[in-house]
Parts: structure tokens; C-alpha cells; sequence
């Protein structure tokens, strides 16, 4: 008796797996509509996600590392935005870095290549192209995040933990700039949210109630490792700075300006102000004309800063005196395909001129 149950308990086991290896692998999606008792705010946001929803991609990635054991292969996942008819794709710079393949899965449940055309880690953001272009994809809006007030609703999507295309709503709580200048020229802004953002949301899009994109979701503050209410996103005004160099130099450093006090404190220097260098891009112009990072780390004032690096004092013709006269060069370099930058290293100071014209273009047109 005992063995006749064990064998039909087997029978019913693989009756049960070829019956379900026949039955399709996902159930059909419930089709849903708007219940006749949503009010007006609640219909608006309703619809807000149904407008915006085709054009948020999922984001797998692939890199290789070398371990103990010998390579391994790790597996990533996070978010995206489609922005161009070229299927052109915003995202976190972090969770593109290092990844020898990226896969991007759009809303018709695709799958497709991608390949990065820039990435700018400080700033946390990255620009992904499909490799095959498809113009039947929905893509999404840029919006002006200088036009935004803290108090305002805005709305994320992404997916976290693997959740995909999870939608949350929130305010923006405030706007943080942290004194960071991507090439010595574009003030870095974040957006402050306490719209839930969690592993997977990086690199997704911020929404305004006008389906517009106004920020790419970066990172959060938290204790827990979970979700805090206080997450931070790149405003896409800085995105769109970082994406245009026709009207803008990229000279390739990362750099955090120093006030006077911080000088004369730090390096016994009596300058009105200065650019402390922290990182220089691989093949850049800066990196060609000899300009060099920092290697020493500390913390001033709550800021990780790399110390050794050079300190540019001149861009141009100008002074390296606060942040707005910084931001304001640009204006200046405009026609400019060289630019001389004057520079202290070990106390000494030095001139050199760094050649910007190969790197004069919208990386937002296709070239």
C-alpha cells in the first residue's frame, strides 16, 4: 500500500509538469478600466501614467569581473527614459559603468541592444542608444526643471527590485546643488524627492503632471538600505547641459570649487577662488593638454574631495572667483576651439592650452 501511494504520488507529479510545461509561461495581462468613482486629481494622475508608461524601458546589464575564483560574470538591473525618435535612452551613469552588455526591454516586452554614447559619472547620468533603431517606439518629453517649485507633485517610474514599470508619486522636497561644477562650467543640481525610489528605480524618469521629464532618479539617502523618503534625481536641465556641446567646451574634469577661506585653510593660498580638479576623463581634452585628478581622499565639511590634484585659477579669460562667474565662461568659449587654462600644481604656476574642437557637438542629434 505504501508503495502503490509513492508511485501515484509520482504519476500525479508528472502528469502536473507536462500539464504546465503546455500552459503559457505568463498569464495574460487583466485588462483594466478607470473605475466611474475616481475623482478628477485621481483620473489626471490615472492617465498621466497611461500617457508616459511606453516610453520607460527596464535596464539589464552584464559585467565582468575578476575574482579569487577566477572571472565571474555580474548581472545588473535599473531604468531608463526613451527621449528621441533615434531611440536615444537617459539613464544613471552607475547603473550602465562597467557593463560589457547592456539589454534594454521596451514596453512592447522586446528585448534590445544598447550601446552607451556617454557617461558622465559625477553627475550620475548616461545617454544609451539602441543599436537597431525602431521610430514606431513612444518617446518621451524634456521638460524645464528650472521651472519647478519645491511643494510640487511629481511622479517616478521604474523598477524597483525587478518590479517593473512600479509607479510612486510624491513632492519635491528641495533642490541641492552640493557646489560640484561638471567641467569647471555646469552646475550640478539634484532633485531632492520623497517619491519611493529603490533599487531598480535608478536611472528612471521624474515626471511633472504634464507628462514632462524633469529629472533621472540617481540615489538615496538611507540608513536602512531601503527607501527613506529622501531620494535624489539629476534635474534634466543639467542633463541637457551635459548632453550639448556645441554652444559649450567639454574639457573632460570633474572639479569642486573651493571659496577663499577654503584656500587659505587648506593650501595657505589668497585667491579669491579656485577649481580643485578630482577627476580627469580618459582621452579628454583636459587629460591630452596634461591637467591631473586628485588621488588623496578626505571629508571637509561632509564632502568627500580628493586632495593632490591641480587647482585651475583661469579658464580663459576668467577668473576662477565664485560658482556664477564659472557658469557664466561658457558664454565666453563659445566660437573658442582652444582654451588656455592657467593652473597651480605643487605650489607652482602653470599655463597650458586645452583643444576642444573634436568635441563639438549635441550628443542628443544623432551625428
Amino acid at each position: 500500500m505504501k508503495i502503490t501511494l509513492q508511485l501515484f504520488g509520482l504519476l500525479f507529479l508528472l502528469t502536473a509538469v507536462v500539464t504546465n510545461a503546455q500552459e503559457p509561461l505568463h498569464a495574460p495581462v487583466k485588462k483594466r478600466s478607470f473605475p466611474t468613482d475616481l475623482s478628477g486629481s485621481e483620473r489626471n494622475v490615472a492617465q498621466l501614467y497611461q500617457k508616459v508608461l511606453p516610453t520607460v524601458v527596464t535596464i539589464h546589464t552584464t559585467s565582468n569581473a575578476i575574482t579569487e575564483r577566477g572571472p565571474v560574470q555580474n548581472q545588473g538591473l535599473g531604468s531608463g527614459v526613451l527621449i528621441s525618435h533615434d531611440c536615444h535612452i537617459l539613464t544613471a551613469a552607475h547603473v550602465v559603468d562597467g557593463s560589457s552588455k547592456i539589454v534594454v526591454k521596451t514596453q512592447d516586452g522586446k528585448k534590445r541592444n544598447a550601446t552607451v554614447l556617454f557617461s558622465e559619472k559625477s553627475a550620475d547620468i548616461a545617454l544609451l542608444k539602441l543599436d537597431v533603431t525602431d521610430s514606431s517606439l513612444a518617446h518621451a518629453t524634456l521638460g524645464d526643471s528650472d521651472a519647478l517649485a519645491v511643494g510640487q507633485h511629481i511622479y517616478a517610474i521604474g523598477s524597483p527590485y525587478g518590479m517593473e514599470n512600479s509607479f510612486s508619486a510624491g513632492i519635491i522636497s528641495a533642490f541641492r546643488g552640493f557646489n560640484t561644477l561638471y567641467d569647471g562650467t555646469v552646475s550640478i543640481e539634484f532633485i531632492q524627492t520623497d517619491a519611493a525610489i529603490n533599487s531598480g528605480n535608478s536611472g528612471g524618469p521624474l515626471f511633472n503632471s504634464k507628462g514632462e521629464v524633469i529629472g533621472i532618479a540617481s540615489s538615496i539617502l538611507t540608513v536602512s538600505g531601503g527607501f527613506q523618503g529622501i531620494g535624489m534625481a539629476v534635474t534634466i536641465n543639467t542633463a541637457k547641459e551635459l548632453l550639448a556641446f556645441e554652444q559649450r567646451p567639454w574639457i573632460g574634469v570633474e572639479s569642486v570649487f573651493l571659496r577663499q577661506e577654503e584656500l587659505s585653510k587648506l593650501f595657505n593660498l589668497n585667491i579669491p577662488g579656485g577649481l580643485l580638479i578630482q577627476k580627469v576623463a580618459q582621452g579628454s581634452p583636459a587629460g591630452k593638454a596634461g591637467l591631473r585628478g586628485g588621488y588623496i581622499k578626505a571629508n571637509i565639511n561632509g564632502r568627500q574631495i580628493l586632495f593632490g590634484g591641480d587647482i585651475i585659477l583661469h579658464i580663459g579669460p576668467q577668473a576662477a572667483c565664485h560658482i556664477g562667474c564659472l557658469e557664466s565662461v561658457k558664454n565666453q568659449l563659445v566660437d573658442k576651439d582652444k582654451i588656455e587654462l592657467r593652473y597651480l600644481r605643487e605650489g607652482k604656476e602653470y599655463t597650458t592650452t586645452v583643444d576642444v574642437s573634436e568635441v563639438r557637438k549635441n550628443f542628443l542629434t544623432p551625428q
